[in-house]
């Protein structure tokens, strides 16, 4: 397999800071913040924040296709791993939306964040085999 037949790269940019990239020019710094000078995030939160980009980009487009006028969304995702030992899998992860809009309808909202989590969001599904995933939802006034 040549270096052009991957889909991601990962470089080392010197202490424990690493540069990923899609080949499209899309860079990701990551960096366990050894010497207290934080670069880039750290790999287990990254994917965190991957799973609350997935699901909420599905949230997004899921309440789009049911005509609902979204305003904000923030996604708050929380992993548990345990303290001690290697290595430190997530055993746990609760994900929460906050959404507002006008009109939101609330029913629609927990439909499109269960299809999200249960039916198309890849990170999910990837990590559910070995993960707990919760997740939860909030609608604010618009």
């Amino acid at each position: 397999m040549s270096e052009s037949d991957w889909q991601a790269e990962v470089e080392w940019a010197g202490k424990m800071v690493f540069l990923g990239s899609d080949g499209e020019g899309h860079t990701v710094v990551y960096d366990s913040s050894e010497d207290g000078i934080s670069r880039g995030i750290g790999p287990m939160r990254s994917l965190l924040t991957t799973l609350g980009a997935c699901s909420g980009m599905d949230v997004v487009a899921l309440l789009k296709k049911r005509k609902q006028k979204l305003a904000s969304l923030k996604v708050f995702v929380r992993g548990e791993r345990p303290p001690y030992g290697y290595p430190k899998p997530y055993k746990a992860i609760q994900v929460k939306y906050i959404l507002s809009g006008e009109g939101l309808k609330k029913e629609l909202v927990e439909e499109a964040v269960k299809e999200s989590m249960e039916k198309f969001c890849s990170v999910a599904a990837t990590l559910r085999p070995g993960v707990k995933i919760t997740y939860s939802y909030e609608v604010l006034p618009a």
